[in-house]
């Protein structure tokens, strides 16, 4: 399954810069090495292409790196990889980039900043990443590394909201049931903690039953039986873009 997802970025990545001048000598070969399982002669594959600039061949040698598929899980040597990929532009690299930050990493030696974090989050959020978008919104409402401000943390929440990122769902479900800088608002509580149920991952459907659970006072079944109408209103809409 990760060789199918990790092959499916590549791919996505590969054609979103081929039009560049950037040298692709080794990716296809690397490319062929990792679909026979052969992940180390991919990477060496990689690394050359790394090494002259390739940025998809950096990005998905952190990923290796990162998740130890076929490599030595090594944060200390995928976040080099990300950093060379994000500086040279990739969206997905500056977003990993950024959570070294954001969290702070042990392993790579990297203490948690949440001004670097926000430098690299801020460009991908403008590289239209929803997770990044996430972030930006939630640092700008906590003020970490920057101002305080929580209307434009909403603002960012609600971008990544349209972009069907799940934990920004949740999150704005919690603002409005609280009126936490807003205007409480039931309604429009449940419709996001409804979103939020429909695109979540299976997998990780637990973090929409907890925020449920959390939120179980400030909802009352006639507010959710409106806000499952809007989430409906809502995803037609989104479908029709």
């Amino acid at each position: 399954m990760f060789r199918f997802v990790l092959l499916t970025v590549a791919l996505a990545a590969f054609l979103s810069v081929t039009s560049t001048n950037v040298a692709f000598a080794d990716f296809e070969r690397g490319l062929e090495l990792y679909q026979r399982g052969d992940v180390v002669g991919a990477a060496e594959e990689w690394k050359a292409d790394a090494e002259n600039g390739n940025v998809v061949a950096s990005f998905l040698l952190g990923h290796l790196y990162k998740s130890g598929n076929g490599l030595m899980k090594s944060d200390r040597l995928a976040f080099p990889y990300f950093l060379q990929a994000a500086q040279r532009g990739h969206p997905a690299a500056q977003l990993e980039t950024a959570k070294y930050y954001y969290f702070g990493n042990e392993d790579a030696e990297i203490d948690q900043d949440y001004v670097e974090a926000g430098l690299w989050f801020d460009k991908a959020a403008l590289n239209f990443s929803g997770e990044a978008q996430y972030y930006v919104g939630v640092m700008h409402r906590r003020g970490e590394g920057v101002p305080r401000d929580r209307a434009e943390g909403f603002r960012w929440l609600l971008l990544a909201s349209n972009k069907s990122y799940v934990p920004a769902f949740l999150e704005l479900a919690d603002i409005y049931a609280r009126g936490d800088g807003v205007v409480e608002d039931a309604v429009k509580a449940a419709m996001h903690l409804d979103l939020a149920r429909r695109f979540v991952d299976p997998s990780e459907s637990e973090i929409v039953s907890d925020k449920q659970h959390d939120l179980r006072h400030f909802i009352s079944s006639e507010a959710r039986a409106e806000g499952r109408l809007q989430a409906e209103l809502w995803v037609r809409a989104n479908e029709q873009r």
